[in-house]
């Protein structure tokens, strides 16, 4: 079957981020209003909801579409964004940090991810559906704490974000170079398809050097629609 190449805000990604959107808002909007046994069970069923996108998508990326299983483990900084609002959704008093690392993480780096994805082919196409609802979840994931549970990070709680970030960096560098090619865990061993930020960096390993200032700045801007909110607030 011949599939329709993807395009970068072309009519068929602009709907499909318009329906996202949409969810996004929807879900947590609805939960909002309902009782605290309610919300719980709202975040219970996201989680449970993650973790069936977890489980199955490598089974279906090797099986279905024969992707190299180099690829499949969860080390993709959404993969550990989706990892740390599991738990924390799941968890009575879990930590903090979970919710605050997913919260940068999953506000510049799925967000990038649905803006400029990875993706070769557009619907139907059997990879397109579960990257974007994926990468959905994550934001969906955080905008739930945000509006049920009425968590939010602060603003020195970005060195610390920046600090797990920065630990975790050099345990994927060390994993990609175990696991071997085509293994590219946060894009550190090569640069993604073109069409996204990383085509104005120099090649893996050097392009550190821009994109780790980049992502900090990024996770300021971030923090910045909070900050915006507070001010207005003491108002």
């Amino acid at each position: 079957m011949n599939y329709p190449a993807f395009e970068v805000f072309g009519t068929q990604h602009l709907v499909t981020l318009l329906i996202c959107a949409l969810v996004i808002y929807a879900y947590p909007k609805y939960f909002a209003n309902q009782n605290p046994a309610k919300q719980t069970q709202g975040g219970k069923i996201l989680a449970g909801i993650m973790i069936l996108h977890m489980v199955t998508q490598p089974i279906y990326d090797v099986l279905l579409f024969d992707l190299p299983w180099k690829g499949e483990f969860p080390m993709h900084m959404c993969d550990f964004s989706m990892l740390a609002m599991i738990v924390y959704l799941l968890k009575q008093n879990a930590p903090k940090i979970l919710f605050h690392c997913a919260y940068f993480w999953g506000i510049c780096g799925a967000t990038m991810a649905l803006a400029t994805p990875d993706l070769i082919y557009g619907f139907p196409h059997g990879e397109y559906s579960p990257f974007f609802w994926g990468h959905s979840l994550i934001i969906l994931a955080v905008f739930y704490v945000l509006m049920v549970n009425k968590e939010r990070p602060i603003l020195s709680d970005i060195p610390k974000v920046i600090g797990v970030t920065l630990a975790l960096l050099i345990f994927v560098y060390i994993a990609n170079l175990i696991i071997g090619p085509p293994a590219n865990y946060w894009y550190l061993a090569d640069r993604p398809v073109e069409g996204t930020l990383m085509d104005y960096f120099p090649d893996p390993p050097l392009h550190l050097v821009g994109t780790i200032p980049l992502a900090v700045i990024l996770f300021y801007i971030a923090y910045l629609p909070l900050q915006i909110k507070d001010k207005f607030n003491r108002k």
